[in-house]
């Protein structure tokens, strides 16, 4: 991937306004920089907004943080939903998973396991009670 300083909270606050989500996005207020590619970073964090658009309820709040070490800039999104059972956490992010309430095709998530992959990084799924927290952990240079 192409990569040049990208930030992630103004990239989810792009991602957010777009989605007409803006209103509900609690971001710090420090930027989130990393090296990136920002059209496979916006792809992710676009899927990631919808799927807690998607399974929270109208009007909660998507909770952004990020935390740093030397290792990873972890990034997370929560949301205030029904969160998953905990047999599907790990299996979150599979192409073409569903925990079977109907929604969705298994592809979003896998998108973003593919692009935290891409710029040699992970994705997680945590239970947060209530909701589903993701946290993506990237490393934080090239």
């Amino acid at each position: 991937p192409v990569r040049a300083p990208v930030d992630l909270h103004a990239l989810t606050a792009e991602v957010a306004q777009a989605q007409g989500a803006a209103h509900r996005l609690q971001l710090p207020a420090q930027p989130a920089l990393i090296p990136g590619d920002a059209e496979r970073l916006r792809l992710a964090i676009s899927n990631l907004v919808a799927n807690a658009l998607a399974h929270a309820p109208a009007g909660s709040p998507l909770e952004v943080s990020v935390q740093q070490s030397a290792d990873a800039l972890e990034w997370s999104l929560r949301d205030h939903g029904p969160g998953v059972p905990d047999y599907a956490l790990p299996r979150l992010g599979e192409r073409f998973f569903s925990t079977g309430e109907g929604r969705g095709s298994g592809l979003g998530l896998a998108i973003v396991r593919q692009v935290a992959w891409l710029h040699g990084g992970t994705v997680r799924f945590e239970s947060a009670q209530p909701g589903l927290r993701v946290v993506l952990a990237l490393p934080p240079r090239a």
